[in-house]
C-alpha cells in the first residue's frame, strides 16, 4: 500500500512533466523553423545591397554614367550632331 502512496504522486508529477516537455520540445521546433526563416531573409537582403554597391560603383564609372545618358535619357555633348532614320514604306 505504501508503494502505491509514492507511486501515483510520482506518476501525476512526470505527467504534468511530459506535457511540458512536448510543448517545449515544439516551441524549440517553431524557433528552429524561424530562425532558418530569418537567416533566408538576411541572405535576400544581404543580396540586395551587394547589387546596389555594384550599382552604385557603376555609377562612379564615367563611361558607364556616359553610356547611360547616351541610351537612356538620349543626351549628346556639346558639338555632337544626332542623325536619325526615318523608314519609308
Amino acid at each position: 500500500m505504501k508503494k502505491i502512496l509514492w507511486i501515483l504522486p510520482l506518476a501525476i508529477h512526470f505527467a504534468f512533466l511530459g506535457q511540458n516537455m512536448f510543448r517545449s520540445f515544439v516551441k524549440i521546433d517553431k524557433l528552429k523553423a524561424e530562425r532558418q526563416l530569418k537567416i533566408k531573409q538576411k541572405k535576400d537582403i544581404e543580396d540586395i545591397i551587394a547589387k546596389y554597391d555594384t550599382m552604385i560603383q557603376d555609377i562612379n564609372d564615367p563611361f558607364y554614367r556616359e553610356q547611360i545618358a547616351r541610351n537612356q535619357l538620349q543626351m549628346v555633348l556639346p558639338g555632337e550632331k544626332i542623325y536619325r532614320l526615318i523608314e519609308t514604306n
